[in-house]
């Protein structure tokens, strides 16, 4: 555990789901290649792939509000595709629902550690719990039941790194900013946006790097860990 701040009382902790209480990586490549695979299949369009990201990069920069909600650009993605395939709004309507149906059955494939789960159960006892995610997992949906309050970027506010969920939360829990304990693994989103927002931020450092090894990272955390369980010692 490293501190670059010093620590101040909090009442709140709020985490990122994905890379910070589990390892996404694997599960949000076989989520993608599934529904890459699936909707091929169901459109019979072997150059998919290509012209549905080609529409999301173009979503993106025409509309970038739409892409920090991580569902709804994929899925606004897939009817532009389906529209230029001349599709009819009853066939767009029922692959959508097919299509994102498989993204999101093998999005929430994900175990989540014993230890995260012993970690926030523990921590719930003295502290109220938040998840404030930018992607789109559902935490009742693999087995997180803790969080007395889930916040998503895009679907309930601007992503992080801005500070509108954050804010969100010190006034869903009556509290000042500086007293909620942001923990993620990303030292933009996260960390940044925790500290930028008035929060305390911890940085959970899976991979052991250093944070010369992020020249993008603007902002120290609060402190560093490197195992969910040490937060347990604060």
């Amino acid at each position: 555990m490293k501190f670059y701040r010093s620590l101040q009382p909090f009442k709140v902790i709020s985490f990122d789901l994905d890379d910070t209480l589990y390892d996404n990586h694997d599960v949000i490549r076989t989520a993608v290649s599934r529904f890459v695979q699936f909707t091929q299949d169901l459109t019979q369009c072997p150059t998919f792939e290509t012209e549905w990201l080609d529409w999301k990069e173009r979503i993106a920069q025409e509309n970038p509000l739409l892409s920090e909600d991580v569902t709804a650009w994929r899925k606004e993605a897939l009817h532009q595709f389906l529209k230029a395939q001349g599709k009819s709004a009853v066939e767009i309507d029922r692959t959508l629902v097919r299509s994102m149906n498989e993204f999101l059955h093998w999005r929430h494939q994900i175990d989540v550690p014993q230890d995260s789960l012993n970690v926030l159960n523990q921590l719930k006892t003295g502290h109220k719990l938040c998840a404030i995610t930018n992607g789109n997992v559902d935490p009742l949906r693999i087995g997180l039941s803790q969080f007395d309050l889930i916040l998503r970027g895009g679907e309930h506010g601007r992503a992080k790194p801005h500070k509108d969920l954050f804010q969100q939360t010190a006034r869903y829990f009556n509290v000042l900013p500086q007293e909620i304990l942001h923990v993620g693994d990303n030292l933009t989103t996260d960390v940044q946006g925790a500290i930028q927002a008035g929060c305390q931020a911890v940085w959970i450092n899976l991979s052991d790097k250093h944070l010369m090894d992020f020249p993008q990272a603007s902002l120290l955390p609060t402190l560093e860990i490197n195992n969910l369980t040490e937060l347990l010692w604060l």
